[in-house]
């Protein structure tokens, strides 16, 4: 019997690692991503001027000019670093902008840029022929509301959008840079953003597999929810409410200032600003936080039956596929209708 097991987990394990039926390549992938696709704010300084980097500015951006093929989906990005084609400065004649800011949702991790929601979505608004439409996707995987509000500044309005689009996911109140804060000047986060995870049998098992099963081990840990898992230790009747936990209570504020700011930004520049609502698991306070300060919302996230379909990249990697994007171009067809766009 234990011969036997020894060989079917190592079936499994093989089976794993060479057809990767749960997207282990997305780890190899974001990896590449980080070391080949982006410049870093602290790029080539010394370490005693490391505490000059702007930790409220852009801490990374995409180089120009890229095409890497990582595996799952090819990056091309244009003169400016932006996913996309090129794009001139100053905007042509008869051209209406659109400026989309975001993250890793935006950006469209895993696919390639023809099949992102906001490259379908641009097709379709000039195969009307009316006009002629730029959709500008500065997203990037991991921004908060730090970047994107630095970006807008520093760059997207000089593109003389006629619209910008917020798409505000979890990250925006996940502060980035408290991560670069940490790993460059070794500062270290409240004990009290640190939610005790009390594990349970999938990641027991899991942590005794790893040593030798690595690949195993991985599957074991999807088995069981970290949320589920963090809850079993509060009150009961306790809910996951990202502004409330973790770096939530600190990178919600935060991220209110620069929401502000980016609205405060493109009223100066007499732009209209749209924030779409993708946050998973909801961040309750955001539509009232809207509300209150006369900030156009759209819901844009998915439904609890829309997610109970394969829109998922794999089991590792929760962005969206193809069919994942298809259902956000639907939101946004909907949401369209209700923007200030020439008709």
């Amino acid at each position: 019997m234990v011969v036997s097991l020894a060989l079917v987990l190592a079936l499994v394990e093989a089976i794993l690692r060479l057809a990767d039926p749960i997207g282990q390549n997305h780890e190899v992938e974001f990896d590449r991503y980080r070391q080949e696709a982006l410049r870093y704010a602290w790029d080539g300084l010394p370490a005693a001027r490391l505490g000059s980097v702007d930790l409220d500015g852009m801490l990374y951006h995409h180089k120009p000019s890229l095409d890497i093929d990582f595996g799952s989906y090819r990056l091309r990005t244009n003169s400016l670093g932006y996913r996309g084609p090129e794009i001139s400065k100053p905007k042509p004649a008869g051209t209406f902008r659109i400026l989309v800011i975001g993250d890793s949702v935006a950006y469209g991790t895993g696919v390639n840029d023809e099949v992102t929601f906001l490259r379908r979505w641009e097709s379709e608004l000039n195969a009307a022929g009316k006009q002629r439409f730029e959709v500008i996707n500065t997203g990037h995987p991991m921004y908060d509301s730090t970047q994107e509000l630095a970006l807008l500044r520093d760059e997207g309005l000089a593109l003389q959008p006629d619209l910008v689009l917020l798409v505000y996911v979890v990250n925006d109140i996940e502060p980035t840079r408290d991560v670069v804060e940490s790993a460059l000047l070794g500062k270290v986060s409240p004990p009290s953003e640190t939610l005790p995870d009390p594990g349970d049998f999938w990641t027991r098992a899991a942590d005794l597999c790893a040593p030798i099963l690595p690949s195993t081990a991985k599957l074991l840990r999807l088995q069981s929810d970290p949320a589920l898992r963090m809850l079993s230790t509060m009150p009961k009747g306790t809910e996951y409410v990202p502004e409330l936990f973790g770096k939530g209570p600190r990178g919600w504020p935060r991220s209110q200032r620069a929401v502000l700011d980016m609205k405060a930004l493109c009223a100066k520049a007499n732009v209209p600003f749209f924030l779409l609502d993708h946050t998973l698991p909801a961040l309750r306070a955001l539509p009232g936080f809207c509300e209150q300060n006369q900030i156009p919302y759209f819901l844009f996230r998915f439904s609890s039956d829309e997610l109970a379909r394969p829109i998922r990249n794999s089991l590792m990697d929760s962005h969206s596929n193809a069919a994942g994007h298809e259902v956000l171009l639907g939101k946004l067809r909907a949401i369209a209708a209700h923007l200030p766009l020439p008709r």
